[in-house]
């Protein structure tokens, strides 16, 4: 194989970018048809999706050491998946714990 069969760091980047660019715009997207503007959730996740987008590209525009950004994005996945789990798991307890009606 040559090596024009394999795509260049620079168009991995940009594929990743195009990915990470569709998954804000499609949350976004979910959130325009599922909430009303006015709903201070809405408004909430609408800047926490501004903050991702913002950090996202100053990331990028500086020259940090790629190990390291490796490491603390393992760490944040790591976390992410452990909030869920774990969130999964109380919530599955709470319906246990939740008595049953009589009715």
């Amino acid at each position: 194989m040559s090596d024009e069969d394999h795509p260049s760091d620079v168009e991995k980047a940009w594929e990743y970018y195009e990915k990470i660019r569709d998954a804000l715009t499609g949350i976004y997207e979910i959130l325009n048809m599922s909430m009303d503007e006015s709903n201070i959730f809405y408004q909430c996740a609408v800047d926490n999706l501004e903050n991702l987008r913002e950090t996202i590209i100053d990331l990028l525009k500086h020259d940090y050491n790629p190990i390291e950004i490796k490491k603390k994005l393992r760490d944040l996945e790591f976390d992410m998946k452990k909030s869920l789990f774990f969130e999964k798991d109380k919530n599955q307890e709470k319906k246990k714990d939740k008595p049953k009606s009589a009715f």
